[in-house]
C-alpha cells in the first residue's frame, strides 16, 4: 500500500512554504501527498496564527490511524523542519494559482522587537540559501520571507543584482529595516522591480532618527516613498496611542509612504485606535490632517469616553 500524508494549512495568506517544502520531501520518498487524502499515514498541518490554533483540535479524533504532525508559529515555536527539509525546492504545483517563487535566503534577525516571534522560533541572523535554490523558472516574480535581509548588506546587494539579472519583480514580505538603509542599499531599491508595495516599518518613537535618515537616503536616490512604500505602525494597545499617532503624523509629514497600523490583535479596541486604523486608509490620509478628520467625525478628543 502506498504511504499517504495529508496537508492541512490551516490559515496561510500565502502559499504555505513549509507545507511545499513537505510535500517535496514525502513525493521524493515516494508516498501520495494531497489536500484531500481520505485515510492517510501521516497528517502534516500548520497554524500561522495562535488565534486559530483550535482549528487542529479534532485531526487526532478525524484520523484515529495517521501519524499527526502539527507546526507554525501559531501554534508550537519549537517545531521545525528538518534543514535539508527546509532547503528543498519547494512544491509549486500545490498551489495552482501562486505565479511567484517563494523563499528565505536569510533567517533570523538582528532585532529583539517584544512583539515578535522571530527570535524565539528562528534565532540568530544567518545566511539561509541562496535564491536560485527556489527560484521557478516559469515565474517572472520572486517572493522573499526574510525578516531582516538588509543586517547583511552585501548578501542583499547579491541577492538584489541576481535578481536584476533574471529581470525579476520582487517582494520582500516582511518588510525592510529603514534604519538600516544606507545610500547604496536606497539606490538598489530604486533599481529593483518589485509586484507589491515595499514595506518598511516604524514600530517606536526610538527609531525615529534612523527611519528620517532612511527615508532621506530613498529619496536621493529617487525612490518615490508616498506613492510606492506601506509602513507598519506597531501599536501595542490604547497606551500606546499617543506614539502611534505621532509615528504616522511624522510619516505624513515626511511624504515617507502609507502608514498601516498593527494593532495587537488581543488589545482592546477603543474608539480612537478604530478612527487612527481608518485614517491611514490611503484615500483619506493624503486628502486631511488627523484634527481635520476628527472634526469631520464629529469627534472631540477631549472627552473621555472618546478618549478611554
Amino acid at each position: 500500500m502506498t504511504p499517504s500524508a495529508l496537508l492541512v494549512d490551516i490559515d496561510s495568506t500565502i502559499p504555505n512554504l513549509a507545507l511545499m517544502h513537505i510535500s517535496t520531501w514525502k513525493k521524493a520518498q515516494g508516498y501520495e501527498v494531497g489536500w484531500n487524502i481520505a485515510e492517510p499515514t501521516e497528517v502534516w498541518a500548520s497554524v500561522v496564527f495562535d488565534w486559530n490554533r483550535h482549528k487542529v483540535d479534532g485531526l487526532r479524533w478525524m484520523h484515529p490511524g495517521a501519524d499527526i504532525h502539527i507546526g507554525g508559529s501559531g501554534y508550537d515555536l519549537n517545531a521545525k523542519l528538518p534543514d535539508e527539509v527546509d532547503r528543498m525546492m519547494p512544491d509549486y504545483s500545490l498551489y495552482p494559482d501562486c505565479d511567484y517563487s517563494l523563499g528565505f535566503t536569510t533567517r533570523g534577525c538582528i532585532r529583539r522587537c517584544p512583539f515578535c516571534v522571530v527570535p524565539i522560533k528562528e534565532g540568530r541572523f544567518r545566511v539561509h540559501q541562496h535564491p536560485r535554490e527556489f527560484y521557478n523558472p516559469a515565474f517572472k516574480k520572486i517572493t522573499f520571507l526574510d525578516n531582516n535581509i538588509l543586517a547583511d548588506p552585501d548578501w542583499f546587494q547579491e541577492v538584489a543584482d541576481w535578481c536584476i539579472s533574471k529581470h525579476l519583480r520582487v517582494d520582500f514580505n516582511q518588510g525592510l529595516d529603514l534604519r538600516l538603509v544606507t545610500p547604496e542599499i536606497a539606490d538598489t531599491l530604486a533599481a529593483l522591480p518589485t509586484h507589491k508595495h515595499p514595506r518598511f516599518a516604524f514600530d517606536n518613537i526610538a527609531y525615529e532618527e534612523g527611519v528620517v535618515r532612511g527615508l532621506g537616503y530613498l529619496d536621493k536616490a529617487g525612490f518615490k516613498a508616498r506613492d510606492k512604500a506601506e509602513i507598519y505602525v506597531y501599536c501595542d494597545g490604547d497606551d500606546d496611542f499617543d506614539s502611534a499617532l505621532y509615528r504616522a503624523k511624522r510619516i505624513r509629514e515626511l511624504g515617507g509612504g502609507l502608514p498601516y497600523i498593527m494593532m495587537n490583535r488581543h488589545a482592546k479596541k477603543t474608539q480612537r485606535l478604530i478612527d487612527l486604523t481608518r485614517w491611514c486608509r490611503p484615500w483619506i490620509f493624503w486628502s486631511c490632517t488627523w484634527e481635520e478628520y476628527l472634526a469631520g467625525r464629529g469627534r472631540d478628543p477631549t472627552v473621555k469616553p472618546y478618549f478611554k
